[in-house]
């Protein structure tokens, strides 16, 4: 199962947020809730949702980081690998 076909909590409470912002919208064009509380619920629901969006670009940026890490890591094995490979073929050159 590949990481887009997980559904983790966050998405959840971001949509269900997602909701309750167009929920609380629908609700002040009937006419119920003042404008201070409509505005208030809304920033609310948007602030929520871009705190998840905030979370999950960090610690999307974190995996990232981890795998160049990594890669960074192999490439630096690899170097000295072929750097002694060289130093050794210096050496059998200079006998």
């Amino acid at each position: 199962m590949s990481y887009s076909d997980k559904m983790k909590i966050e998405d959840i409470i971001f949509w269900l947020i997602m909701i309750l912002v167009v929920g609380v919208a629908v609700w002040k064009m009937v006419g119920s809730p003042t404008d201070t509380a409509t505005l208030i619920a809304i920033a609310l629901f948007i602030a929520g949702s871009e705190i998840l969006i905030w979370k999950a670009l960090f610690n999307m940026d974190k995996k990232t980081a981890i795998g160049f890490e990594k890669i960074k890591n192999n490439m630096n094995n690899k170097f000295l690998d072929i750097n002694n490979k060289l130093d050794n073929i210096h050496l059998l050159i200079k006998k």
